[in-house]
């Protein structure tokens, strides 16, 4: 099992955000990743490029037009997921 740290403005901006179902679709997602870091299908998950390290990889999930990140930490088991962004700002560095 592993333990979810979901940042507190993560919740602020799916309420402000998101659609009720994506809403729905975003806590099924995080309750999944307890026991499966990667839960490939049915999400649609993909690595983020030049964030893997040894100890940790991130990943971004797509609901609709936004992007949640998260960053597994695979010695602790921990999983934090980090940010909520719109589709056209979430990969400008």
């Amino acid at each position: 099992m592993y333990r979810v740290i979901v940042d507190k403005n993560i919740v602020k901006k799916a309420k402000k955000h998101l659609k009720p179902a994506q809403r729905k679709k975003l806590a099924e997602f995080i309750d999944t990743l307890k026991t499966n870091p990667y839960p490939k299908p049915p999400y649609d998950l993909k690595p983020v490029k030049g964030e893997k390290t040894e100890k940790t990889n991130t990943y971004r999930f797509r609901i609709g037009d936004y992007r949640v990140f998260y960053t597994v930490y695979w010695d602790e088991k921990v999983i934090v997921v980090t940010d909520l962004k719109p589709r056209e700002t979430a990969y400008k560095r």
